[in-house]
């Protein structure tokens, strides 16, 4: 029998986090062991309203309120480190609340995840449901993001893995800067599957440009020293037609380029909060069944 821990944030997304529950509790009827559900409450400023009387399949639901706000991918890694504290042992899945992340390909998660108990199992995105506008600069991020760490980055937080796990990717900060470019950084083994992003279930994304652009910075963050390398390598290039064309607004990209750095560098820093955010717990709920 297998322990199955399903890990999720949410911000006042009550209505959507009750909707996301149900279809899990659909789609894990046919595994042998207990499910445990741990939400992470971001400091919500709606009372929580957990609706819990048709799930049948979740053994128990923990609520982990937090004092502040810390937005959903330090809450993942938040609530990775509580898990690492309290030895759970199991297959960990983390999910968003909001509905984007599909819940029938959770079988999928966790089946590969229980035959590779050394992998991280993620669900990389073929189709989104933005604008046009937003999938153009998805796509800019995802190409900045190549251009300086190397990487290709195209899937977010809906991922299953051993908790075996946990020791590699909490043995830093990266997650706690992006969930995705930790995993990245911190894993060798990555196996992925792919899956649609579907529509929220209520209300609208808050996937914005501002969002975009603070978690683009936050992922090539993570990759900081690659940055830098690939950096020198970029002004060197630039000097040179520089050299050859003697065009003074060519040297400004590299100004540009170090000023790029410099933001990397301090954002990096911030993940020094990683290692006391446990203190950040205001209160921990536990719902049985």
């Amino acid at each position: 029998m297998n322990n199955f821990i399903i890990l999720t944030p949410t911000f006042n997304d009550w209505q959507s986090l009750n909707k996301l529950l149900g279809e899990i509790n659909k789609n894990i009827s046919g595994f042998n062991g207990t499910f445990k559900v741990v939400v992470i409450n971001d400091a919500s400023t709606i009372e929580p309203k957990l609706s819990l009387k048709k799930i049948k399949n979740f053994g128990i639901v923990e609520l982990i309120s937090l004092k502040k706000n810390l937005g959903s991918q330090k809450s993942i890694c938040l609530g990775l480190k509580y898990l690492k504290k309290k030895n759970i042992k199991g297959i960990i899945t983390v999910i968003d609340s909001d509905g984007e992340d599909d819940p029938k390909k959770i079988n999928e998660l966790i089946n590969l995840a229980i035959r590779k108990p050394n992998s991280i199992i993620t669900a990389n995105r073929l189709v989104r449901t933005e604008n046009i506008f937003f999938k153009l600069l998805y796509k800019f991020h995802l190409m900045l993001t190549f251009l300086f760490t190397g990487q290709y980055i195209d899937f977010g937080n809906y991922s299953s893995f051993n908790s075996l796990n946990l020791k590699k990717l909490l043995s830093n900060g990266n997650l706690w800067l992006a969930y995705s470019a930790g995993v990245k950084k911190n894993s060798k083994n990555i196996e992925k599957i792919y899956a649609n992003k579907r529509k929220r279930y209520f209300g609208k994304s808050k996937a914005n440009f501002s969002f975009l652009f603070n978690h683009s910075l936050n992922i090539i963050s993570v990759f900081k020293f690659t940055v830098l390398r690939n950096s020198m390598i970029y002004s060197l290039i630039i000097y040179l037609f520089f050299l050859i064309s003697k065009d003074f607004l060519i040297l400004s990209l590299i100004t540009l380029i170090i000023i790029f750095n410099v933001i990397i560098f301090y954002r990096n820093q911030s993940k020094i909060n990683f290692y006391n955010c446990l203190s950040l717990i205001e209160n921990v709920k536990k719902y049985k069944h």
